[in-house]
């Protein structure tokens, strides 16, 4: 019996469903066994064969480690370091898209290229050289060695240009007739117009920020000025590594993600969609 286009197109979409179904739990996977894994004692994560449900729940390892000083210093460190870096990143970003979009000056073209050829260059390439800049300038071991670094994204500048260009020119030419400065259209048409853009960068250029690892590993020496990822790829015990809680550390460190991600995922699409906009 012949099957119908209907029923074909029934089962490609129920073929396509479950395969993004399946694709989901294998990324999903990891983090459901690290969110489970810190509700064990230390000895069943270490059983063989594993087993994914705890076979006793150990529901102390959060307390013990949000009771551990330096953990809490550690979320502190990350918090002063992510709003520093982001907001410096916004208005670096903003101000150099918005140059490369709205005015025409010698070299402009170049100029970006070179902006976006740092795209290819990883930071393993010039992490020396910069530890060795900031050393000379006397940054290493402070929050502001941390941050600025971390507030450059060629990636910005580009998310922000392309935005800026597909503004009509004659919202600018307008707000210029009524006798509005360049700084003052910036601020005044812009970025208000720019919203989505902004959002989208403070959720992409977050991401980067609280879950980097090489460079405030780099930059700091001791334990004062420790990030969360250094903090958590360096805990130990004195005889052995208490795995549930480092889990639990682990757990609490993806919160933010999650809730900045649940709450602000249109603008999270839109912003993807924005990279890729002809200019």
């Amino acid at each position: 019996m012949a099957v119908s286009g209907r029923t074909k197109q029934t089962l490609s979409l129920i073929v396509h469903y479950l395969a993004v179904m399946l694709c989901g739990l294998i990324i999903l996977f990891p983090f459901i066994w690290m969110v489970l894994g810190s509700f064990k004692y230390n000895k069943d994560i270490l059983d063989i064969p594993v087993k994914l449900l705890p076979p006793q729940w150990n529901f102390g390892s959060y307390r013990s480690a949000f009771a551990s000083g330096p953990f809490a210093r550690y979320y502190l460190n990350s918090i002063i370091v992510l709003v520093a870096a982001v907001g410096l990143n916004i208005i670096i970003c903003a101000t150099a898209g918005y140059g490369f979009a709205k005015f025409r000056f010698k070299g402009r073209d170049l100029f970006f290229t070179v902006v976006l050829s740092t795209l290819m260059v990883p930071i393993h390439a010039v992490i020396v050289p910069l530890f060795v800049l900031m050393k000379q300038i006397g940054l290493v071991n402070t929050y502001l060695g941390i941050i600025l670094p971390l507030s450059l994204s060629a990636f910005g500048v580009f998310l922000m240009r392309q935005f800026f260009y597909a503004v009509p020119n004659e919202l600018m030419e307008a707000a210029r007739i009524d006798g509005a400065g360049e700084f003052r259209i910036f601020r005044m048409v812009g970025m208000p117009l720019a919203r989505v853009a902004v959002v989208s960068l403070i959720i992409f250029h977050s991401q980067y920020v609280w879950k980097n690892l090489i460079w405030p590993l780099v930059i700091v020496s001791g334990t004062d000025l420790r990030t969360l990822p250094v903090g958590i790829s360096l805990f130990s015990g004195v005889f052995f590594t208490p795995y549930p809680d480092q889990l639990a550390m682990s757990v609490s460190a993806c919160v933010p993600l999650v809730i900045l991600y649940v709450f602000f995922s249109k603008y999270f699409i839109r912003g993807t969609a924005l990279a890729g906009i002809k200019g």
